[in-house]
């Protein structure tokens, strides 16, 4: 089956399908959507935008458009004919319809067979099944990206909390799910100041993840709502881009910043920010897979022990490739963990499995280019909610208004 795929720009995502439908018509199919900033400096006054990439059968969009611009069938008999080959063809998709829907449902049935039929150890002779509510609750963790091994564990400790009657109850089956949710989803929050010495903090990761843009975030909230010295330093001398990015900020916020080559340069300036309350370090994005120049940050780094060190990652990354990046950083002994680009995508389970499998906290969610703003301090309650399916916006409202 031959398709026409086309990609559509607009500043909201509902113009953006008012194209599609016009251009394709109703028929066609969403193959993907993201937002984006054009144009604006270093991601400052940009101009928000949706791109969405769609296709449809090229056959369909024929037919659509010969129901306007085509003459229609002159004798009846030709209109007879053209009735026929209609019916015919609809009765051709709707058996390729519902060959789909069953081959969709074998596979549900096919992932849910394990989860819901336990067998006992010594006797092998199956027990009662789980109820259906748990079924429900499997599908909507492996709907939002959950690991499948993470699902199960976490059906297998909710039917081991509840009693029998419980295990009826809706509720109190949505109170396991969320008590065993927060039991995975480890948080560390917002950065600390104990006022006794510099909380020195750097943040590492691969290219690309909003590493500046979220010490921008940081360096706007600690230094004018918080009214603390700040100060920036960047080790992000392969890109002059980035190193006048962080020159931008520092003026406009009116923070000093200290450009640093190498371990000496960096111990000169964490020294030279002795008075401040909070250093915030911008490491040069790397490959996670060159493993010297992870190294050559390790080294750089060194020299400000002790300090927390973030890692950055986005959300919108495939989870074996977040897996791979949070271990081959490992060298860099990160001890928190920050996500970007929230509003890159619609399912986040891939971060309670992140977090399980790094077993480390999260400090901060980012959610786009702004600053300041956009940006939340890690909660169990906003990543339990986007780990449920709610809205990036209603789980940030919802969180802003408790």
């Amino acid at each position: 089956m031959a398709m026409k795929v086309k990609r559509y720009e607009a500043p909201t995502l509902q113009e953006a399908l008012l194209h599609v439908k016009r251009d394709l018509g109703s028929d066609a199919v969403i193959l993907q959507t993201r937002k984006f900033n054009r144009g604006g400096v270093f991601g400052l006054l940009g101009k928000n935008m949706v791109e969405v990439l769609a296709a449809t059968d090229i056959e369909t969009a024929s037919s659509s458009g010969t129901k306007t611009g085509a003459a229609k069938p002159r004798t009846a008999a030709g209109q007879q004919a053209a009735k026929s080959r209609a019916a015919a063809s609809a009765a051709a998709q709707a058996q390729e319809n519902s060959d789909a829907v069953r081959d969709e449902l074998r596979e549900v049935k096919s992932a849910l067979h394990a989860l819901l039929h336990k067998s006992k150890t010594d006797a092998q002779e199956q027990v009662e099944p789980y109820p259906s509510a748990f079924g429900d609750i499997y599908l909507k963790l492996l709907e939002n990206d959950v690991d499948d091994t993470i699902a199960q564990d976490i059906i297998r400790s909710i039917d081991d909390s509840l009693t029998a009657e419980k295990k009826e109850d809706e509720e109190a089956v949505r109170a396991a799910l969320e008590r065993q949710l927060r039991r995975l989803l480890k948080v560390s929050g917002a950065v600390e100041l104990t006022g006794r010495e510099p909380k020195t903090i750097a943040f590492v990761g691969p290219t690309g993840v909003g590493k500046t843009t979220t010490i921008a975030k940081l360096a706007t909230i600690y230094a004018l709502s918080k009214r603390k010295k700040v100060g920036l330093i960047t080790a992000d001398t392969y890109r002059i881009a980035a190193v006048e990015q962080v020159k931008v900020y520092s003026e406009i916020l009116n923070i000093p910043i200290k450009v640093v080559y190498n371990a000496e340069d960096m111990k000169r300036a964490v020294d030279f920010f002795g008075d401040r309350d909070l250093i915030l370090i911008d490491t040069a994005g790397r490959s996670h897979l060159d493993g010297d120049r992870i190294k050559e940050i390790r080294d750089t780094l060194a020299v400000c022990y002790p300090l927390e060190i973030h890692l950055v990652m986005c959300a919108n990354t495939r989870y074996k490739d977040m897996l791979d990046i949070s271990e081959r950083f490992r060298p860099l002994a990160y001890n928190h963990l920050v996500f970007t680009k929230l509003d890159e995508t619609s399912t986040y389970g891939s971060l309670i499995n992140v977090i399980t499998k790094c077993n480390l906290g999260v400090s901060y969610l980012c959610y786009g280019q702004n600053v300041p703003g956009e940006i939340q301090a890690a909660s169990a309650g906003l990543l339990l909610d986007l780990i449920l399916g709610t809205p990036l916006s209603h789980a940030i409202r919802k969180k802003k208004e408790a």
